[in-house]
């Protein structure tokens, strides 16, 4: 046990070692600092003139330095746009079929079961007959549209977005 507490002291001391003297590793700017000067807002004299006051505050604001580069390491740049335009312009999508008699019921007994579920949560009195329906109809629904789905997928159908 005394091991254990012995080393918690030396990650202790350790850490405090590097938190002191944390201020002394900063990079200092080598470019000499830039000036703003801020001027106030326009003051009006007595006859009505507009006039300008000086400068109220000079703040200094210290420049940001170049992140250092490793040794043997080239600085990256963005290769130049490709001449031209040659940009992919994919063919327009099929239309989409129009759905069959099974998934139409299947997706109506689903959303007649959801509107019935809103409704009573909004607080509006269903009597217990509607619930029942609600359920039957999720309940069918949710089946018709299951069995609809492919049992096979087909052989080049890929398994997602190809480049």
């Amino acid at each position: 046990m005394a091991e254990r507490d012995d080393d918690r002291e030396a990650i202790d001391r350790a850490f405090a070692e590097l938190v002191a003297g944390y201020h002394l590793t900063a990079d200092r700017p080598d470019e000499p600092r830039r000036t703003l000067e801020l001027t106030s807002e326009l003051t009006t004299t007595d006859e009505g003139r507009s006039e300008t006051a000086e400068p109220a505050e000079t703040f200094v604001l210290p420049s940001r330095p170049e992140p250092p580069v490793a040794p043997g390491v080239r600085s990256w740049t963005p290769p130049p746009p490709p001449a031209g335009d040659d940009r992919y312009v994919p063919d327009p999508l099929p239309p989409l079929a129009r759905p069959g008699a099974p998934a139409l019921v299947g997706w109506t007994g689903v959303l007649f079961a959801a509107v019935v579920v809103l409704a009573a949560g909004f607080g509006l009195n269903l009597p217990a007959w509607l619930g029942w329906l609600a359920v039957t109809g999720f309940i069918v629904g949710a089946v018709v549209l299951l069995t609809q789905l492919p049992r096979h997928r087909p052989p080049d159908a890929g398994d997602g977005a190809v480049l």
